[in-house]
């Protein structure tokens, strides 16, 4: 052992003892090396996979014809109905489930399983809108602007702009109401 390396002894190890570097290993300087740095864009893209809405839908049209076949069935056990009025019953439930098929939810409480990851995507974009909304993160927010000094600069410019735009509006309002207010004198 040297140094607090290596082994005490290297009986029993199947080794010389001899202690060799680690090649392998990055330093901390050598990790950004040979990579172009990553500078922001401004079309940035995330990682998020967008959510692919005919899948969704046919998700739900199946769904509906689930619960079709299964009110067919329990008419069929139950006997009662001939074969014409089973298919009318059938037919009114699925134009009723496909007219408001976009409000329907066939999830109910069931967790969303893993292999669905069209629903996973939905429910995580509909989960990011809310806390958007929460935290008044506006539509054309950028991930990474705040770093972009040009880009704050330019943002600081019109919000002087819009200001000083602001004030002669209402500088311009006042002196209508000051020339209405003379002439009603």
């Amino acid at each position: 052992m040297y140094n607090g390396i290596g082994l005490n002894t290297p009986r029993g190890s199947g080794t010389s003892g001899h202690v060799v570097r680690n090649m392998s290993a990055l330093k901390p300087g050598q990790a950004d090396r040979g990579r172009q740095s990553q500078q922001y864009s401004r079309d940035h893209i995330t990682n998020a996979k967008p959510v692919d809405k005919g899948i969704i839908e046919h998700e739900r049209r199946r769904q509906v014809e689930v619960k079709c076949l299964e009110l067919q069935d329990e008419l069929e056990t139950q006997g009662t109905l001939d074969d014409t009025e089973i298919e009318e019953r059938v037919d009114k439930l699925r134009s009723q489930l496909l007219e408001s098929i976009d409000q329907l939810d066939f999830t109910g409480a069931r967790p969303i399983k893993s292999f669905e990851t069209q629903k996973l995507a939905e429910a995580k974009s509909k989960e990011n809108a809310r806390l958007a909304s929460a935290l008044r993160v506006e539509e054309e927010y950028v991930e990474g602007a705040a770093f972009d000094r040009e880009l704050q600069e330019l943002k600081r410019q019109r919000k002087l702009l819009e200001k000083e735009r602001d004030l002669d509006r209402q500088r311009e309002r006042e002196r209508e109401r000051e020339s209405h207010r003379r002439y009603r004198r």
